[in-house]
């Protein structure tokens, strides 16, 4: 008890200061941050319940060099000490997840950054390159092509143990974008990793189109393959995916038909001022284009999600936002025949959903703010999870297994709800305190609770 008094009383601490140099139209902005948080979580399996408390010191930094060259980087260093739990150690290879160093039974450290330059070189092009998170897409909760750096609790990730997702990792990238009156072109190489010494490349491309004021939508192609530990089969990137203005789903056949290869379009109507409807299809792949709904061919692989969302609308003296989205993702989505090198993840993490194959989700937030004092969110999850086989990111379907597919088959899946809500109290600028609750009921139960302060951004 008193060891848990400490680590509230230790919440209540925050710190944050500013820099700022500037000379003209050049600057750059050094802002310092400390946060500390306290998690409790018990799940089913389980019979303790496990604290930890997590102490993160950190830095954001950006600036314009040039009125047309920018940069912007973050960087943080974390400690996590839990109790009742004891971590594993990491060797440090990635497909397990973001490295960390232990510390002890109890106890490991973080080092995590991004950072990204923008050149805009002229009105109508911009050169981009760094170690960032990318994304495409109107999604709010469940970005199919790429998801960036969306991260959200998720009460199972791997129905073989209980764990909650793992943080979605940065990539390496080069990028750049020609933007014209209404539709604009970016293309991105990006380095994935699932082994230390194994090489994996991500290539994706985009054309977005401003139809109207109030109208978008977005075709996205992308494509990734690397070596394979198993076989002992290496990679180097191929030239022809960093060409511009080459289609994937007919260059493959250059590198031998070998790569993972994914389709999507997107589109987002602002019906209203506030008023957002949007959608994505996913197509990761089909036998034919009228096969989305057979089932005689595990290949026929797809994915869509479509929501509604409010934002900024007025209730007397509160603002408040509204969400809904509707997710399905078919049985092996994101999977790959040749592997781990080949499938769609990084660092072990779903570069789509983190959902993964073969599940379903009905999602819903509602938030609610007085002007930046005080922030309420509360959400809810209806989510369906098939554990057979095709249902995981690292499942590999090979010559020998059955061909056809069951989406959400009820012998093997878990239906469970998870309920959210979230406070964030910020009395002065400089300092900010909140709490998280999470609820999971169903097939699947557990709960988590955290208490956090410091600066949150």
């Amino acid at each position: 008890m008193k060891k848990l008094f400490a680590l509230l009383l230790l919440c209540t601490i925050p710190l944050h200061s500013e820099f700022l140099v500037s000379d003209g139209e050049r600057f750059a902005r050094l802002r310092l941050f400390l946060k500390d948080s306290l998690q409790i979580e018990k799940f089913h399996k389980n019979s303790d319940y496990g604290i930890q408390n997590t102490v993160t010191a950190g830095l954001f930094l950006n600036g314009l060099v040039a009125p047309n060259l920018s940069f912007d980087a973050f960087a943080e260093v974390s400690t996590d000490k839990q109790s009742g739990l004891e971590y594993s150690g990491h060797d440090f290879e990635p497909y397990l997840g973001y490295p960390y160093v232990k510390l002890g039974d109890n106890g490991r450290t973080w080092d995590f950054f991004r950072a990204r330059t923008d050149w805009q070189a002229a009105p109508y092009f911009k050169l981009s390159g760094g170690y960032d998170y990318i994304s495409f897409g109107p999604a709010r909760h469940n970005k199919l092509a790429l998801r960036g750096g969306d991260f959200y609790w998720r009460a199972i990730q791997d129905t073989s143990e209980q764990v909650y997702i793992k943080r979605p990792v940065p990539t390496p990238f080069a990028a750049f974008e020609l933007s014209l009156d209404f539709v604009s072109y970016s293309q991105y190489a990006m380095q994935l990793k699932n082994w230390k010494d194994y090489t994996k490349y991500l290539h994706a491309h985009r054309l977005a189109f401003n139809v109207s004021d109030n109208f978008s939508f977005g075709l996205t192609e992308t494509i990734v393959y690397g070596g394979d530990k198993e076989r002992e089969e290496r990679r180097s990137m191929e030239v022809i995916y960093v060409l511009p203005f080459v289609p994937y789903l007919f260059a493959q056949s250059y590198g031998g038909d070998r790569e993972n290869t994914g389709m999507s379009a997107d589109f987002s109507w602002k019906l209203f001022k506030m008023f957002e409807l949007y959608g994505e299809l996913f197509i990761d792949d089909l036998n034919t284009i009228t096969s989305f709904f057979d089932d005689t061919w595990w290949g026929n692989k797809w994915a869509a999600s479509i929501g509604i969302a409010i934002d900024s609308a007025k209730i007397g003296v509160f603002n408040w936002d509204y969400n809904f989205e509707y997710t399905r993702i078919e049985p092996w989505v994101y999977t790959h025949h040749k592997g781990p090198g080949s499938d769609y993840s990084h660092f072990g993490n779903s570069l789509g959903s983190d959902l993964g194959p073969n599940s379903r989700e009905f999602y819903s937030r509602f938030g609610v703010s007085f002007k930046k004092l005080l922030r309420l969110d509360l959400s809810v999850s209806d989510i369906a999870k098939d554990t057979a086989f095709g249902g995981q990111l690292r499942d590999l379907h090979t010559y020998e297994d059955p061909t056809d597919k069951k989406y959400l088959n009820p012998k093997s899946t878990l239906h469970y709800q998870e309920y959210g809500a979230a406070v964030l109290f910020r009395p002065f600028s400089v300092w900010s305190i909140g709490a998280k609750q999470y609820l999971i009921f169903g097939e699947y139960k557990g709960y988590r609770t955290e208490v956090f302060s410091g600066v949150v951004f």
